[in-house]
């Protein structure tokens, strides 16, 4: 499957408020990828509503996250989890009487976005000077600012920012590099999402070499469990070499460090959407929300994403959101196709991880 490089980058800074924060049936936080991919998807049947924007698509958008503010309240039973999301109370029914209460995750962040825009006729719309726009371009960034701030994302209401204004950049492959390290500053201080599946691979083959856990868990892993393996916090009980005074061989716990692939800020992240059921035709299942498009009945797709710092990006476009869709397997899935693959190398010494006996730390996690 082809994508189309994008000929331009718009870049809005926006403030969202009561935005859902429930990802996906096994993750909450930051919104969904497909929650961002779905914004530039209206923006585009929006933008194409006019007959001098008709051509124009939009091939993917970046998200890079400045403040995030997930609206929770200290647990007071720390068992399951030490935060629960705020309860909303809706307004009386028509007879006086009081709704229930609805846990509805909630949450307001700043967020920039990089909107790639592409088409046969975007280039009679763009300067030659990202500085100096001719009236086609200012008037391209005048309607794409109205229909923005008109939509929601997220399902939370979109405010423009206060100071940064947004930006229309004339994008190709020869300048990308130098135009990135120009836009950085802009960006910073902030956190830009990225798709990190091959870690999530070598991982699992990590933990297949990794002993210790093969005796724990008695089963080759899946990429199911190297999620969860990156995503808590793991422990090893370790046992002094040598006997106490009173004969007795004490032992202890011992946090497992991490392979050097795993040093960054990784966070699992619903990617798309798995078919449970063959394609219906239009019309053949009741209930849906539109008729008039064949639909099927699907579950969440997750993988591994990371939270990495702008001025490790080498090319904007890296960071680029879009669909890849493939019916006939029943896949329906995020990728970030401009980005470059990353070669893990598993070093021979990350699977014999070896563990110092400390009586000090046994002895504080006795007490």
């Amino acid at each position: 499957m082809s994508y189309s490089y994008p000929k331009a980058l718009f870049m809005v800074r926006l403030q969202v408020e009561n935005a859902s924060i429930i990802s996906s049936h096994l993750t909450w936080g930051f919104p969904a990828p497909s929650a961002f991919t779905g914004f530039a998807h209206v923006l585009q049947r929006q933008l194409n509503r006019l007959e001098e924007y008709r051509a124009v698509e939009c091939c993917g958008i970046g998200i890079l996250c400045h403040q995030f503010s997930p609206q929770v309240t200290k647990s007071s039973d720390y068992r399951y989890a030490p935060y629960q999301l705020n309860l909303a109370r809706h307004p009386l029914e028509s007879d006086g009487s009081t709704p229930a209460m609805i846990e509805e995750g909630k949450g307001h962040f700043d967020v920039t976005l990089v909107i790639g825009l592409t088409g046969h006729n975007l280039d009679q719309h763009l300067s030659a000077n990202d500085e100096d726009l001719n009236e086609q371009t200012q008037r391209l960034i005048k309607r794409l600012k109205q229909l923005i701030y008109g939509m929601r994302l997220a399902g939370g209401s979109v405010f423009p920012h206060r100071s940064v204004k947004a930006k229309l950049i004339n994008w190709t492959l020869s300048d990308a590099v130098k135009k990135t390290k120009q836009l950085r500053y802009r960006l910073l201080p902030s956190f830009a999402l990225r798709h990190r599946h091959e870690v999530l691979i070598a991982h699992q083959k990590w933990l297949s070499e990794h002993q210790p856990y093969l005796e724990t868990q008695g089963h080759e892993p899946v990429i199911l469990d190297a999620l969860l393996d990156i995503s808590r916090l793991n422990l090893l009980s370790i046992e002094q070499p040598q006997l106490s005074a009173d004969g007795e061989r004490k032992g202890g716990w011992q946090v497992r460090p991490r392979p050097e692939y795993l040093k960054g800020w990784l966070v699992p992240i619903p990617i798309g959407y798995a078919a449970l059921t063959e394609l219906k035709d239009k019309g053949s299942i009741t209930g849906i929300r539109d008729n008039r498009y064949p639909a099927t009945f699907v579950e969440t797709l997750l993988s591994l994403g990371e939270w990495q710092s702008p001025h490790r990006i080498e090319d904007l476009t890296e960071i680029l959101w879009t669909y890849k869709q493939n019916p006939q397997d029943g896949v329906y899935e995020l990728t970030q196709p401009f980005a470059p693959q990353l070669n893990i190398q598993l070093l021979s010494n990350d699977a014999e991880e070896s563990f110092e006996y400390d009586e000090q730390d046994s002895e504080e996690q006795e007490d």
